[in-house]
Formats: C-alpha cells, sequence, structure tokens
C-alpha cells in the first residue's frame, strides 16, 4: 500500500509540473498585452515599453516561467491587474466559498443518488428501475443552466421559498450569513452529477447481484437483507464512491456555469472573470488551483480505492 501511495503521490507532483508550463505557456502566449489592457489603448507606446519592463515581460518565457514558478512555490501569486488585489488572499475566500457550495451539493447528491442507484439495480428490469434510470438520463442530459433556471423559475418565482440569486451581500461576503442562498446552486450540482452516479450504482449493483459468490449466499439460506448489506453493497459501491471522490476537484473548482447563473462568488466565476478581461496573473493562479484540486481529487480516489481493495491494499496490483 505504500508503495503504491508513493507511486501515486509522485505521479501526481509530476503531472503539476508538467500542467504549470501548459498553463504559464497558454496564459503568456495569449495576443493580448497585459500592460496595453492596463493603461488603456490611448496610451503611448512608451509608457507600455516601459510597464512591460516593470512587470517583467520584457525578459524571456523560461525565465519568467521560472521566477512565477518560484514565487508560486513560496505562496506568492502576484496581484491581479484588473482588480489591483492580492491574488492569494483573493483566491482563498472564493475557495472557502466553492467548498460550502461544493459541501452542501455533495450531502444532497451522495445519499439519495446512491440509494436512488441501489434500488434501480435491485429491482433490474422492473419498474423502479425504470423510473430511476429515466430520471438519471433527463437529469444527465439537462445542461446546468437549464436545470437551475427551472429551480429558479418554480422556488424563486413560483413558490417564492428561495432566493434565485446567490450572491452573500457583497464579492467577499461569508455565505453562511444567508445560508438559504446556498440551497438552489447546490440543488443544481446535484441534478448534474445524480444521473452519473446513480446510473453507475445501478450498474455495479445488478452486476454484483449475478455473481457467484452472492448466489451461493442466497442457496445458503442467508435473510435478503444479510446478502445485500453485508456481501453486495461492499463490494458493489466501491465504484460509485470513487466517482464521487473523483468529481469533489469540479465540483469546487470548476461550476463556471452554476455559479455564474445564481451569482455566486466562487472560484468557477472568478476564473471565469479572469478569462474575460485578460487578468494573466489571476488566471494563471485560478487555473492552477483548479488543477491541483482536480489531481487532489483523483489522489484521494486512489488512496480511497486502494483501502477498499484488498489486492491494492496487499500491493498485488
Amino acid at each position: 500500500m505504500a508503495r503504491y501511495l508513493f507511486r501515486r503521490f509522485v505521479t501526481m507532483l509530476l503531472t503539476l509540473f508538467v500542467i504549470s508550463i501548459a498553463i504559464f505557456v497558454m496564459a503568456e502566449v495569449i495576443p493580448v498585452d497585459p500592460a496595453r489592457s492596463i493603461l488603456g489603448q490611448y496610451t503611448t507606446d512608451e509608457a507600455v515599453a516601459a510597464l512591460r519592463v516593470r512587470m517583467g515581460l520584457d525578459r524571456p518565457l523560461a525565465e519568467r516561467y521560472v521566477k512565477w514558478l518560484s514565487r508560486v512555490v513560496r505562496g506568492d501569486l502576484g496581484e491581479s491587474y484588473r482588480l489591483g488585489l492580492e491574488i492569494k488572499p483573493l483566491l482563498l475566500t472564493r475557495f472557502r466559498n466553492s467548498l460550502y457550495l461544493a459541501a452542501l451539493g455533495m450531502a444532497m447528491l451522495v445519499p439519495v443518488s446512491l440509494i436512488a442507484g441501489v434500488i434501480a439495480g435491485l429491482t433490474e428490469g422492473r419498474w423502479p428501475d425504470w423510473v430511476i434510470s429515466i430520471t438519471a438520463l433527463l437529469t444527465t442530459s439537462l445542461p446546468e443552466f437549464v436545470s437551475g433556471t427551472v429551480l429558479i423559475i418554480v422556488f424563486a418565482w413560483w413558490l417564492k421559498v428561495l432566493p434565485g440569486n446567490s450572491l452573500p451581500g457583497s464579492e467577499d461576503g461569508n455565505p453562511l450569513a444567508q445560508p438559504e442562498k446556498l440551497i438552489l446552486p447546490a440543488a443544481t450540482l446535484a441534478l448534474s452529477l445524480f444521473g452519473y452516479v446513480a446510473r453507475i450504482t445501478r450498474v455495479s449493483i445488478a452486476k454484483v447481484m449475478k455473481s457467484p459468490y452472492i448466489r451461493t449466499a442466497v442457496l445458503k439460506g442467508l435473510p435478503t437483507t444479510t446478502v445485500i448489506f453485508r456481501h453486495a453493497l461492499r463490494n458493489a459501491l466501491l465504484a460509485p464512491i470513487t466517482v464521487i471522490t473523483t468529481q469533489i476537484g469540479w465540483t469546487i473548482g470548476g461550476l463556471i456555469v452554476i455559479e455564474s447563473l445564481f451569482s455566486y462568488p466562487g472560484l468557477g466565476r472568478l476564473f471565469a472573470g479572469a478569462a474575460t478581461f485578460n487578468d494573466i496573473p489571476l488566471l494563471e493562479a485560478s487555473a492552477l488551483l483548479g488543477v491541483v484540486l482536480a489531481v487532489g481529487s483523483q489522489l484521494a480516489a486512489d488512496i480511497l480505492y486502494g483501502l477498499l481493495n484488498p489486492l491494492i491494499r496487499h500491493g498485488q496490483t
């Protein structure tokens, strides 16, 4: 197990290094001059050239990358061109907000999708399976902005029980001060992943219930509940749980559509704003944090899979 985790950790570090190069190169070769964007289109060429020198943009690309990476490793993410603010505290605030949203969304998603998938798998080919499978297919097919808009119409406009805007007073406000504003975006997140997780759970349960050891348990005369809870679920839930773990990075840093729809100040919306206004330092920092979350969630899934799978735990894979 230790060797398995060491290999995964080294792979994660190499992946982060390679992707950091890709992020920096793609951000730096954008055909937009950051100095001219800051000073405006009517500024003089001399002023733009002087600002480029102060910002270090006249240096070779490799030298700028090494300097940027060394600052990032030390925790210095620079300053936003557009906002004029230090990026690190801004990024930490948005990360906190996205973490709240992801936690509530997962709290809604996990029990409902797993229970629905288990019921569908146990009733394969019968009407509960059909109802759950069709519902899962519909939720998977709906784009996030459609399901989010429907929730706003129903709960904010018609029923008037929940706010349709999730901006917590200000861009830097704490969402927990008004927790009701988290419900609709979290529900949209849960809906967007419900079909995926439920269908994987259904397939896994149906496959396990047809396995030889389950048939042996049934032939031994064990109660149905014992067969399901002690033998089937232990193996069948391995796949959906690891899949859920791999989605954690996206639920924290990749909810651009949901956060924009509900005006929620999270990482995804911050990344979209940086890309729209060509804020290169903020764009690089946001993208790198998103990659760290994605790779970290994959590492967490590998660790969880290793803990649940005896073959990996004993070094046989």
